[in-house]
Protein backbone atom coordinates (compact mmCIF):
# COMPACT_ATOMS: atom_id res chain seq x y z
CA UNK A 1 0.00 0.00 0.00
CA UNK A 2 2.76 1.99 0.95
CA UNK A 3 4.72 1.44 -2.13
CA UNK A 4 1.41 2.54 -4.35
CA UNK A 5 1.09 5.54 -2.52
CA UNK A 6 4.69 6.84 -3.40
CA UNK A 7 4.72 5.75 -6.85
CA UNK A 8 1.66 7.71 -7.16
CA UNK A 9 3.35 10.93 -8.39
CA UNK A 10 5.20 9.07 -10.59
CA UNK A 11 2.25 7.32 -12.14
CA UNK A 12 0.44 10.46 -12.70
CA UNK A 13 3.29 12.47 -14.00
CA UNK A 14 3.77 9.33 -16.98
CA UNK A 15 0.36 8.99 -17.60
CA UNK A 16 -0.14 12.94 -18.17
CA UNK A 17 2.25 12.07 -21.41
CA UNK A 18 -0.82 9.49 -22.64
CA UNK A 19 -3.44 11.24 -24.79
CA UNK A 20 -6.51 11.83 -23.25
CA UNK A 21 -9.26 9.89 -25.70
CA UNK A 22 -7.09 6.93 -25.03
CA UNK A 23 -8.24 3.74 -21.93
CA UNK A 24 -6.57 6.76 -19.18
CA UNK A 25 -9.30 9.17 -17.71
CA UNK A 26 -8.79 11.96 -15.80
CA UNK A 27 -9.16 12.45 -12.23
CA UNK A 28 -9.26 16.23 -11.09
CA UNK A 29 -5.86 16.95 -12.15
CA UNK A 30 -4.33 13.66 -11.96
CA UNK A 31 -4.38 11.21 -14.75
CA UNK A 32 -3.86 7.94 -14.01
CA UNK A 33 -4.85 3.98 -14.79
CA UNK A 34 -4.93 2.34 -11.57
CA UNK A 35 -7.81 -1.17 -11.64
CA UNK A 36 -9.90 -1.20 -8.03
CA UNK A 37 -8.55 1.73 -6.95
CA UNK A 38 -11.57 2.27 -5.41
CA UNK A 39 -10.59 0.22 -2.67
CA UNK A 40 -7.89 2.78 -1.82
CA UNK A 41 -10.02 5.88 -1.38
CA UNK A 42 -11.69 6.72 2.20
CA UNK A 43 -15.12 5.82 2.62
CA UNK A 44 -16.44 9.31 2.64
CA UNK A 45 -14.83 10.04 -0.92
CA UNK A 46 -16.68 7.38 -2.52
CA UNK A 47 -19.28 8.32 -4.68
CA UNK A 48 -22.26 6.30 -6.23
CA UNK A 49 -21.03 4.03 -8.99
CA UNK A 50 -22.83 5.66 -11.51
CA UNK A 51 -22.22 4.91 -14.99
CA UNK A 52 -19.51 7.25 -16.85
CA UNK A 53 -22.04 8.47 -19.54
CA UNK A 54 -25.05 8.84 -16.73
CA UNK A 55 -22.25 11.44 -14.93
CA UNK A 56 -22.85 14.47 -16.98
CA UNK A 57 -26.88 14.49 -16.44
CA UNK A 58 -26.29 13.48 -12.76
CA UNK A 59 -23.78 16.52 -12.21
CA UNK A 60 -26.59 18.53 -13.72
CA UNK A 61 -29.28 17.28 -11.63
CA UNK A 62 -26.87 17.97 -8.58
CA UNK A 63 -26.78 14.53 -7.25
CA UNK A 64 -22.73 14.29 -7.68
CA UNK A 65 -20.82 17.68 -7.01
CA UNK A 66 -20.00 19.44 -10.43
CA UNK A 67 -16.53 20.29 -9.16
CA UNK A 68 -14.02 22.21 -6.59
CA UNK A 69 -13.54 25.81 -7.00
CA UNK A 70 -11.46 28.36 -5.43
CA UNK A 71 -12.49 32.08 -5.98
CA UNK A 72 -10.28 34.26 -4.82
CA UNK A 73 -11.44 38.04 -4.39
CA UNK A 74 -8.87 40.62 -3.06
CA UNK A 75 -12.02 42.56 -2.10
CA UNK A 76 -13.94 43.33 1.30
CA UNK A 77 -16.29 40.57 1.01
CA UNK A 78 -19.59 41.46 1.69
CA UNK A 79 -19.93 44.94 0.64
CA UNK A 80 -22.58 46.94 -1.50
CA UNK A 81 -20.30 47.77 -4.01
CA UNK A 82 -19.22 46.78 -7.47
CA UNK A 83 -16.87 43.89 -7.23
CA UNK A 84 -18.46 42.25 -3.72
CA UNK A 85 -21.48 42.59 -5.43
CA UNK A 86 -20.01 40.36 -8.63
CA UNK A 87 -18.54 38.11 -6.60
CA UNK A 88 -21.84 36.99 -4.78
CA UNK A 89 -23.35 36.73 -7.75
CA UNK A 90 -21.07 34.73 -9.30
CA UNK A 91 -20.20 32.35 -6.05
CA UNK A 92 -24.22 32.13 -5.50
CA UNK A 93 -24.65 30.91 -8.68
CA UNK A 94 -22.03 28.60 -9.01
CA UNK A 95 -22.81 26.68 -6.14
CA UNK A 96 -27.03 26.41 -6.54
CA UNK A 97 -25.36 25.23 -10.23
CA UNK A 98 -23.77 21.77 -8.15
CA UNK A 99 -20.34 23.09 -7.52
CA UNK A 100 -18.29 23.69 -4.14
CA UNK A 101 -17.05 27.01 -3.87
CA UNK A 102 -14.22 28.06 -1.69
CA UNK A 103 -14.16 31.62 -1.39
CA UNK A 104 -10.89 33.57 -0.49
CA UNK A 105 -11.15 37.19 0.69
CA UNK A 106 -9.96 40.15 2.93
CA UNK A 107 -10.82 39.87 6.13
CA UNK A 108 -13.33 42.59 6.03
CA UNK A 109 -16.81 43.54 5.02
CA UNK A 110 -20.06 41.57 6.69
CA UNK A 111 -20.74 38.19 7.00
CA UNK A 112 -22.99 36.29 4.03
CA UNK A 113 -24.34 32.89 4.44
CA UNK A 114 -24.38 31.87 0.68
CA UNK A 115 -25.65 27.75 0.86
CA UNK A 116 -23.06 25.73 -1.33
CA UNK A 117 -19.88 28.58 -0.43
CA UNK A 118 -17.18 28.45 2.54
CA UNK A 119 -16.10 31.93 2.69
CA UNK A 120 -11.97 32.29 3.83
CA UNK A 121 -10.27 35.37 4.70
CA UNK A 122 -6.45 35.91 5.02
CA UNK A 123 -4.47 37.52 7.86
CA UNK A 124 -5.11 41.01 9.14
CA UNK A 125 -2.01 42.59 8.66
CA UNK A 126 -0.64 45.56 10.67
CA UNK A 127 -4.79 45.39 11.80
CA UNK A 128 -5.97 47.00 8.73
CA UNK A 129 -10.09 47.46 9.10
CA UNK A 130 -11.06 49.17 5.68
CA UNK A 131 -9.31 49.60 2.08
CA UNK A 132 -10.07 52.27 -0.45
CA UNK A 133 -10.91 51.41 -3.82
CA UNK A 134 -7.97 51.10 -5.67
CA UNK A 135 -4.45 51.08 -5.28
CA UNK A 136 -2.77 51.62 -1.72
CA UNK A 137 -0.63 50.51 1.46
CA UNK A 138 -3.18 49.06 2.82
CA UNK A 139 -4.17 46.77 0.00
CA UNK A 140 -0.43 45.95 -1.05
CA UNK A 141 -0.66 44.76 2.91
CA UNK A 142 -3.40 42.54 2.50
CA UNK A 143 -2.47 41.53 -0.85
CA UNK A 144 0.15 39.61 0.52
CA UNK A 145 -1.58 38.26 3.27
CA UNK A 146 -4.31 36.70 0.42
CA UNK A 147 -0.97 35.48 -1.52
CA UNK A 148 -0.07 33.18 1.62
CA UNK A 149 -3.31 32.21 2.25
CA UNK A 150 -4.06 31.56 -1.43
CA UNK A 151 -0.86 29.32 -1.62
CA UNK A 152 -1.43 26.99 1.32
CA UNK A 153 -5.15 26.23 0.20
CA UNK A 154 -4.22 25.22 -3.23
CA UNK A 155 -1.72 23.30 -0.99
CA UNK A 156 -3.71 21.25 1.35
CA UNK A 157 -6.93 20.68 -0.92
CA UNK A 158 -7.36 19.69 -4.71
CA UNK A 159 -9.30 22.52 -6.83
CA UNK A 160 -10.71 21.61 -10.09
CA UNK A 161 -10.16 25.63 -11.05
CA UNK A 162 -9.17 28.49 -9.39
CA UNK A 163 -11.64 31.62 -10.44
CA UNK A 164 -9.23 34.92 -10.38
CA UNK A 165 -10.91 38.07 -9.61
CA UNK A 166 -8.24 41.19 -10.71
CA UNK A 167 -5.23 41.38 -9.23
CA UNK A 168 -5.70 37.83 -7.71
CA UNK A 169 -4.95 36.24 -11.45
CA UNK A 170 -1.51 37.28 -11.21
CA UNK A 171 -0.96 35.60 -7.97
CA UNK A 172 -2.80 32.97 -9.44
CA UNK A 173 -0.73 32.93 -12.70
CA UNK A 174 2.48 32.31 -10.01
CA UNK A 175 0.56 29.86 -8.34
CA UNK A 176 -1.23 27.79 -10.78
CA UNK A 177 0.81 26.25 -13.39
CA UNK A 178 2.88 24.47 -11.19
CA UNK A 179 0.63 22.10 -9.57
CA UNK A 180 -1.36 21.74 -12.51
CA UNK A 181 -4.52 23.62 -12.07
CA UNK A 182 -6.15 25.82 -14.55
CA UNK A 183 -7.43 29.16 -13.35
CA UNK A 184 -9.99 31.98 -14.93
CA UNK A 185 -9.24 35.68 -14.76
CA UNK A 186 -12.34 37.52 -13.72
CA UNK A 187 -10.92 40.64 -15.14
CA UNK A 188 -13.21 43.55 -14.22
CA UNK A 189 -10.87 46.26 -15.31
CA UNK A 190 -7.14 46.62 -17.18
CA UNK A 191 -4.96 47.04 -14.06
CA UNK A 192 -2.16 48.70 -16.54
CA UNK A 193 -5.43 51.34 -16.94
CA UNK A 194 -5.96 51.71 -13.98
CA UNK A 195 -2.62 52.57 -12.90
CA UNK A 196 -1.56 55.33 -15.82
CA UNK A 197 -2.32 58.07 -13.79
CA UNK A 198 -0.65 56.90 -10.67
CA UNK A 199 2.73 58.84 -9.67
CA UNK A 200 4.54 56.13 -9.52
CA UNK A 201 3.09 52.85 -11.20
CA UNK A 202 2.17 55.72 -14.44
CA UNK A 203 5.66 55.85 -15.68
CA UNK A 204 6.66 54.76 -18.74
CA UNK A 205 8.91 52.21 -17.28
CA UNK A 206 6.25 50.88 -14.82
CA UNK A 207 3.65 50.88 -17.95
CA UNK A 208 6.35 48.46 -19.64
CA UNK A 209 6.51 46.24 -16.62
CA UNK A 210 2.94 46.04 -15.78
CA UNK A 211 1.92 45.62 -19.27
CA UNK A 212 4.07 42.44 -20.06
CA UNK A 213 2.81 41.42 -16.74
CA UNK A 214 -0.72 41.57 -17.77
CA UNK A 215 0.09 39.75 -21.19
CA UNK A 216 1.80 36.93 -19.09
CA UNK A 217 -1.22 36.67 -17.53
CA UNK A 218 -3.60 36.50 -19.91
CA UNK A 219 -1.76 33.95 -21.95
CA UNK A 220 -1.48 31.75 -18.78
CA UNK A 221 -5.30 31.89 -18.15
CA UNK A 222 -7.13 29.07 -19.15
CA UNK A 223 -10.51 31.39 -19.89
CA UNK A 224 -10.85 35.42 -19.10
CA UNK A 225 -14.58 36.17 -18.16
CA UNK A 226 -14.07 40.34 -18.25
CA UNK A 227 -16.37 43.16 -18.25
CA UNK A 228 -18.16 44.38 -21.42
CA UNK A 229 -16.11 46.57 -23.11
CA UNK A 230 -12.95 44.07 -22.49
CA UNK A 231 -12.75 41.46 -24.92
CA UNK A 232 -11.11 43.55 -27.48
CA UNK A 233 -8.22 44.31 -25.23
CA UNK A 234 -8.12 40.68 -24.04
CA UNK A 235 -7.86 39.15 -27.92
CA UNK A 236 -5.42 41.68 -28.91
CA UNK A 237 -2.86 41.00 -26.41
CA UNK A 238 -3.32 36.90 -26.19
CA UNK A 239 -5.73 35.89 -29.35
CA UNK A 240 -5.13 32.21 -27.96
CA UNK A 241 -6.77 32.64 -24.34
CA UNK A 242 -10.78 32.10 -24.61
CA UNK A 243 -12.56 35.15 -23.42
CA UNK A 244 -16.12 35.81 -22.63
CA UNK A 245 -17.65 38.66 -21.54
CA UNK A 246 -19.76 38.84 -18.76
CA UNK A 247 -23.82 39.83 -18.90
CA UNK A 248 -24.04 40.44 -15.65
CA UNK A 249 -28.03 40.39 -14.70
CA UNK A 250 -30.90 42.80 -14.57
CA UNK A 251 -31.46 43.60 -10.66
CA UNK A 252 -35.67 42.09 -10.44
CA UNK A 253 -36.59 45.80 -8.77
CA UNK A 254 -39.62 47.11 -8.93
CA UNK A 255 -39.37 50.96 -8.18
CA UNK A 256 -41.71 52.53 -6.11
CA UNK A 257 -42.88 56.02 -7.20
CA UNK A 258 -44.22 55.99 -3.86
CA UNK A 259 -41.19 55.80 -1.68
CA UNK A 260 -39.23 58.17 -4.32
CA UNK A 261 -41.96 60.86 -3.07
CA UNK A 262 -41.44 60.18 0.40
CA UNK A 263 -37.17 60.29 0.10
CA UNK A 264 -37.71 63.73 -1.46
CA UNK A 265 -40.06 64.83 1.07
CA UNK A 266 -37.42 63.79 3.52
CA UNK A 267 -34.50 65.47 1.73
CA UNK A 268 -36.80 68.37 1.23
CA UNK A 269 -37.12 69.01 -2.49
CA UNK A 270 -39.51 69.94 -3.58
CA UNK A 271 -42.10 67.89 -6.34
CA UNK A 272 -41.84 70.01 -9.19
CA UNK A 273 -37.82 70.02 -8.87
CA UNK A 274 -35.97 67.90 -11.80
CA UNK A 275 -33.80 65.23 -9.71
CA UNK A 276 -30.27 63.86 -10.94
CA UNK A 277 -29.08 61.14 -9.53
CA UNK A 278 -25.64 59.40 -9.21
CA UNK A 279 -25.63 56.19 -7.08
CA UNK A 280 -22.07 54.31 -6.47
CA UNK A 281 -18.87 55.12 -5.03
CA UNK A 282 -16.89 58.79 -5.83
CA UNK A 283 -13.38 57.19 -6.89
CA UNK A 284 -11.62 59.63 -9.63
CA UNK A 285 -12.30 57.27 -12.67
CA UNK A 286 -16.49 57.98 -11.64
CA UNK A 287 -16.14 61.20 -13.31
CA UNK A 288 -17.53 62.98 -9.86
CA UNK A 289 -15.68 66.32 -10.78
CA UNK A 290 -16.98 66.37 -14.28
CA UNK A 291 -20.83 66.23 -12.95
CA UNK A 292 -20.01 68.84 -10.14
CA UNK A 293 -18.64 70.69 -12.81
CA UNK A 294 -21.39 70.09 -15.66
CA UNK A 295 -24.10 70.15 -12.57
CA UNK A 296 -23.05 73.95 -12.02
CA UNK A 297 -23.32 75.05 -15.35
CA UNK A 298 -26.96 73.73 -16.16
CA UNK A 299 -28.54 74.13 -12.61
CA UNK A 300 -27.86 78.01 -13.64
CA UNK A 301 -29.60 78.16 -16.97
CA UNK A 302 -32.77 75.42 -14.74
CA UNK A 303 -33.01 76.49 -11.44
CA UNK A 304 -35.17 73.51 -11.05
CA UNK A 305 -32.70 71.10 -11.37
CA UNK A 306 -31.55 69.21 -8.23
CA UNK A 307 -28.22 66.95 -7.95
CA UNK A 308 -28.64 63.85 -5.32
CA UNK A 309 -25.12 61.85 -5.02
CA UNK A 310 -25.34 59.03 -3.11
CA UNK A 311 -22.21 56.91 -2.22
CA UNK A 312 -19.23 59.04 -0.28
CA UNK A 313 -16.85 57.09 1.52
CA UNK A 314 -17.81 58.96 4.78
CA UNK A 315 -18.97 62.55 5.89
CA UNK A 316 -15.96 63.60 5.65
CA UNK A 317 -15.56 63.04 1.81
CA UNK A 318 -19.37 64.00 1.30
CA UNK A 319 -18.77 67.38 3.05
CA UNK A 320 -15.37 67.91 0.57
CA UNK A 321 -17.52 67.53 -2.44
CA UNK A 322 -20.29 70.18 -1.19
CA UNK A 323 -17.39 71.86 -0.34
CA UNK A 324 -16.35 71.93 -4.18
CA UNK A 325 -20.16 73.75 -5.04
CA UNK A 326 -20.17 77.29 -5.10
CA UNK A 327 -22.71 78.96 -2.41
CA UNK A 328 -24.98 79.97 -5.08
CA UNK A 329 -25.69 76.33 -6.28
CA UNK A 330 -24.59 74.31 -3.09
CA UNK A 331 -28.32 74.52 -1.37
CA UNK A 332 -29.32 72.15 -4.76
CA UNK A 333 -27.24 69.37 -3.95
CA UNK A 334 -27.84 66.44 -1.16
CA UNK A 335 -24.33 64.48 -1.04
CA UNK A 336 -25.05 61.77 0.85
CA UNK A 337 -22.63 58.35 2.23
CA UNK A 338 -23.38 55.13 1.29
CA UNK A 339 -26.55 53.47 1.90
CA UNK A 340 -27.60 49.64 2.35
CA UNK A 341 -28.43 48.15 -1.13
CA UNK A 342 -32.02 47.62 -0.37
CA UNK A 343 -32.39 51.27 0.04
CA UNK A 344 -30.31 52.28 -3.57
CA UNK A 345 -33.98 51.42 -5.83
CA UNK A 346 -35.75 54.11 -3.69
CA UNK A 347 -33.35 56.72 -4.73
CA UNK A 348 -33.25 55.71 -8.50
CA UNK A 349 -37.15 55.77 -8.12
CA UNK A 350 -36.44 59.40 -6.79
CA UNK A 351 -35.06 60.44 -9.92
CA UNK A 352 -35.82 62.46 -13.11
CA UNK A 353 -32.78 61.71 -14.53
CA UNK A 354 -29.58 59.12 -13.66
CA UNK A 355 -25.98 59.63 -14.37
CA UNK A 356 -23.28 57.26 -15.14
CA UNK A 357 -19.69 59.24 -16.47
CA UNK A 358 -16.82 57.12 -17.52
CA UNK A 359 -14.16 59.46 -18.79
CA UNK A 360 -11.63 56.99 -18.50
CA UNK A 361 -11.66 52.99 -18.86
CA UNK A 362 -13.75 50.20 -20.82
CA UNK A 363 -15.31 48.30 -17.68
CA UNK A 364 -19.14 48.47 -18.09
CA UNK A 365 -20.03 49.89 -14.56
CA UNK A 366 -22.43 47.28 -12.80
CA UNK A 367 -24.77 50.61 -11.54
CA UNK A 368 -25.91 50.26 -15.09
CA UNK A 369 -28.11 47.42 -14.97
CA UNK A 370 -29.92 48.75 -11.84
CA UNK A 371 -30.19 51.83 -13.57
CA UNK A 372 -31.65 50.52 -16.94
CA UNK A 373 -34.08 48.12 -14.81
CA UNK A 374 -35.39 51.48 -12.82
CA UNK A 375 -36.91 52.82 -16.18
CA UNK A 376 -35.04 56.44 -15.98
CA UNK A 377 -33.64 58.42 -18.51
CA UNK A 378 -29.73 57.66 -18.03
CA UNK A 379 -26.87 60.56 -19.17
CA UNK A 380 -23.73 58.61 -19.82
CA UNK A 381 -20.37 59.49 -21.79
CA UNK A 382 -19.25 57.77 -24.82
CA UNK A 383 -16.74 54.68 -24.90
CA UNK A 384 -16.62 51.17 -24.53
CA UNK A 385 -17.60 51.30 -20.95
CA UNK A 386 -21.17 52.02 -21.65
CA UNK A 387 -21.55 51.49 -25.34
CA UNK A 388 -22.81 49.56 -26.76
CA UNK A 389 -24.78 48.47 -23.66
CA UNK A 390 -26.14 52.06 -24.11
CA UNK A 391 -26.64 53.64 -27.38
CA UNK A 392 -28.60 57.13 -28.83
CA UNK A 393 -32.17 55.03 -28.31
CA UNK A 394 -30.77 53.89 -24.71
CA UNK A 395 -29.56 56.70 -23.10
CA UNK A 396 -28.67 60.34 -23.57
CA UNK A 397 -25.08 60.29 -24.60
CA UNK A 398 -22.12 62.85 -24.15
CA UNK A 399 -18.70 63.34 -24.41
CA UNK A 400 -16.25 63.61 -21.37
CA UNK A 401 -16.66 67.19 -21.39
CA UNK A 402 -18.45 69.32 -18.92
CA UNK A 403 -20.10 71.45 -21.08
CA UNK A 404 -21.50 68.40 -23.06
CA UNK A 405 -22.99 66.88 -20.14
CA UNK A 406 -24.82 69.89 -18.86
CA UNK A 407 -26.47 70.10 -22.67
CA UNK A 408 -27.61 66.56 -22.42
CA UNK A 409 -28.90 67.01 -18.86
CA UNK A 410 -30.36 70.35 -19.81
CA UNK A 411 -32.44 68.42 -22.81
CA UNK A 412 -33.52 65.53 -20.62
CA UNK A 413 -35.23 68.16 -18.35
CA UNK A 414 -36.85 70.15 -21.38
CA UNK A 415 -38.21 67.24 -23.57
CA UNK A 416 -39.79 64.96 -20.73
CA UNK A 417 -41.69 62.84 -23.77
CA UNK A 418 -38.24 61.96 -25.49
CA UNK A 419 -36.82 61.29 -22.40
CA UNK A 420 -39.91 58.60 -21.38
CA UNK A 421 -39.67 56.78 -24.78
CA UNK A 422 -35.46 56.61 -23.71
CA UNK A 423 -35.72 55.16 -20.27
CA UNK A 424 -38.86 52.77 -21.66
CA UNK A 425 -36.71 51.57 -24.46
CA UNK A 426 -33.48 50.74 -22.12
CA UNK A 427 -35.74 49.12 -19.37
CA UNK A 428 -36.81 46.56 -22.26
CA UNK A 429 -33.47 45.99 -23.94
CA UNK A 430 -32.08 45.04 -20.59
CA UNK A 431 -35.35 42.41 -19.28
CA UNK A 432 -34.93 41.35 -22.64
CA UNK A 433 -30.61 40.72 -23.14
CA UNK A 434 -29.93 40.53 -19.50
CA UNK A 435 -31.79 37.73 -18.01
CA UNK A 436 -30.63 35.76 -14.71
CA UNK A 437 -30.83 32.82 -16.23
CA UNK A 438 -29.29 34.04 -19.21
CA UNK A 439 -26.34 34.94 -16.84
CA UNK A 440 -26.09 31.24 -14.93
CA UNK A 441 -25.72 29.68 -18.34
CA UNK A 442 -23.22 31.80 -19.87
CA UNK A 443 -21.30 30.82 -16.52
CA UNK A 444 -21.90 27.58 -17.00
CA UNK A 445 -20.66 27.13 -20.37
CA UNK A 446 -17.34 28.77 -19.13
CA UNK A 447 -17.09 25.82 -16.53
CA UNK A 448 -18.21 22.75 -18.49
CA UNK A 449 -14.60 22.61 -19.63
CA UNK A 450 -13.45 22.69 -16.17
CA UNK A 451 -15.69 20.00 -14.36
CA UNK A 452 -13.89 16.58 -13.63
CA UNK A 453 -14.23 13.82 -16.06
CA UNK A 454 -14.40 11.15 -13.53
CA UNK A 455 -12.67 10.06 -10.23
CA UNK A 456 -10.42 7.39 -9.86
CA UNK A 457 -12.28 5.47 -8.10
CA UNK A 458 -14.69 4.97 -11.23
CA UNK A 459 -12.60 3.00 -13.24
CA UNK A 460 -12.73 -0.59 -13.76
CA UNK A 461 -10.43 -3.08 -14.58
CA UNK A 462 -10.22 -3.88 -18.14
CA UNK A 463 -10.15 -8.01 -18.86
CA UNK A 464 -7.14 -9.15 -19.76
CA UNK A 465 -7.94 -12.18 -22.09
CA UNK A 466 -5.36 -15.14 -22.68
CA UNK A 467 -2.47 -13.70 -24.92
CA UNK A 468 -2.67 -14.74 -28.58
CA UNK A 469 1.24 -16.00 -28.79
Amino acid sequence: MFTILRMWPIVGMVCRCIPRKTVILRCYRTIAFVPNIGAMMPAQLQLPQLPIAARPAARRAGQIPRGRVLLVSPQPFYEDRGTPIAVELVSRSLASSGFEVDLLAFPIGSEVAIPGVTVHRCARLFGVRSVPIGFSAKKLALDAALVYRFQRMLSARHYDVVHAVEEAAYFAAMLCPSRRVPFIYDMASAIPVELERHPLLGGRLAQRVLQRAEQEVLSRASHVLCSQGLAGRVRSISPATPVTEWRFPVPDMEVDSRAGARLRAQLGIDPKDHIVVYAGNFSRYQGMDLLVDAFVIASRRNPRLTLACIGAADESDAAQWRDRLPEDVRPRAHVRTRVPRPEVPDYLAMADTLVSLRPEGDNAPLKVFEYMAAGRPIVATRGAAHEPLLNSERAFLCDARADDIADRLSEVAAKPARAARVAEAAKRFACAEYSADGFKQLLLRVYEAFEPLTFPWDVQPVPIGPSPH
